[in-house]
C-alpha cells in the first residue's frame, strides 16, 4: 500500500471538505475538516462494534465521524479513527445536508482508493 498521508477534497459552492488519511499498520486514522478546522468529534470503530465517540461540547460532528468510521471499519476489517471538525458561519439546513452528502461521497472515494491499493499491494 501507498504510504500515507493521502488527501481527498470535495467542494460544492462555498463548502470544501478535506479528508486526510494516515495508514497506521493495518489501521486507519482520518482527519475530516471543512471551513474553520477544529476538533469537534472523534470516533473509533472496530469491525464488529459500533463506534465509540467523544464530542467536544457544543459541536455536532459526532454522527458524521461515527458513520464514516463504522463504514470504513466494517468494509476493510480494521480499526478506524475519524477526527472531524467542520465549521461554516451561518450554515443553512440545505448546506448541512450537502455536508452530509459530501461526507458520504468522501467515504466512498476513500474506500475505493484503499481497496484499489490493497488489490495491487505486493505481499
Amino acid at each position: 500500500m501507498q504510504k500515507s498521508p493521502l488527501s481527498l477534497v470535495l467542494t460544492s459552492g462555498r463548502l470544501r471538505l478535506e479528508l486526510v488519511l494516515h495508514l497506521l499498520g493495518q489501521d486507519i486514522q482520518i482527519c475530516l475538516t471543512g471551513g474553520v478546522a477544529h476538533l469537534g468529534a472523534v470516533a473509533l470503530a472496530l469491525p464488529d462494534r459500533a463506534a465509540a465517540v467523544l464530542v467536544n461540547p457544543g459541536h455536532r460532528e459526532d454522527a458524521l465521524a461515527a458513520r464514516m468510521a463504522e463504514t470504513i471499519s466494517r468494509t476493510l476489517g480494521c480499526a478506524v479513527c475519524v477526527s472531524a471538525g467542520i465549521h461554516y458561519e451561518a450554515i443553512s439546513k440545505q448546506e448541512i445536508t450537502q455536508v452530509e452528502s459530501m461526507t458520504e461521497e468522501l467515504t466512498r472515494q476513500c474506500l475505493a482508493l484503499l481497496e484499489a491499493q490493497r488489490s495491487t499491494a505486493i505481499c
